[in-house]
């Protein structure tokens, strides 16, 4: 039997999406250690079970997924969440993206696409559901704040793409420390702390396009 390696904990108000969603996780070598339909019981949830990734509504009873993401990450930076959204507002995806969320995903997708952005979410990566992706990037072209070097939206349209370090240093025909350096100094100007949440924040504010 595959082995479980990953804690997960579903918010989500509708129950049928989250208990469809709980199977497939489950099935899938995922181990949902909780469920909760609103804000305060996900947070408290998440501080019992300590789970490797979250997969939060966007729109929650009592206080928004946004806000919760937040929360989440004042109390533990180093946790992944993935928002789940339907709605198409280009403010509220952009909020979404600058929340410290690693990933959005849309409730219009097949629940395996949702399965995908878990999977990425967890080993550290970052998804982007690509309706998602559009409606920011148009909100992006409106109000352009560019803060990175041509080199380091570079590094960072590598991330996004999957690549690893040393691939993509050597498309770059840079060394990997210099890699490093770039990423690091996109992370320090974006105000981030990891890798995945820079991609986020760099998709966000127009600085990449994937």
């Amino acid at each position: 039997m595959t082995p479980r390696t990953h804690k997960v904990v579903l918010i989500e108000d509708h129950a049928t999406l989250r208990e469809g969603l709980a199977l497939l996780l489950g099935s899938e070598g995922f181990d949902v250690v909780g469920q909760a339909g609103d804000a305060a019981r996900g947070y408290d949830l998440v501080g019992e079970t300590r789970p490797q990734a979250v997969v939060i509504d966007v729109k929650l009873p009592g206080e928004s997924g946004i806000e919760l993401t937040r929360r989440l990450l004042r109390r533990d930076r180093d946790i992944a969440t993935l928002l789940l959204t339907g709605v198409e507002e280009a403010d509220l995806l952009a909020d979404a993206l600058e929340s410290g969320a690693r990933g959005v995903a849309h409730k219009a997708a097949p629940l395996r696409e949702t399965l995908h952005a878990v999977r990425a979410i967890a080993a550290g990566g970052s998804y982007v559901d690509p309706r998602v992706r559009e409606l920011v990037r148009e909100h992006a072209v409106e109000r352009r704040e560019r803060v990175l070097t041509d080199r380091e939206r570079q590094v960072l349209q590598l991330v996004a793409e999957g690549l690893d370090r040393a691939d993509a240093a050597e498309r770059l025909s840079i060394s990997e420390q210099t890699f490093r350096t770039h990423v690091r100094n996109a992370m320090t100007k974006l105000g981030v702390h990891n890798r995945a949440n820079a991609v986020m924040v760099a998709l966000r504010r127009g600085e990449i396009d994937v």
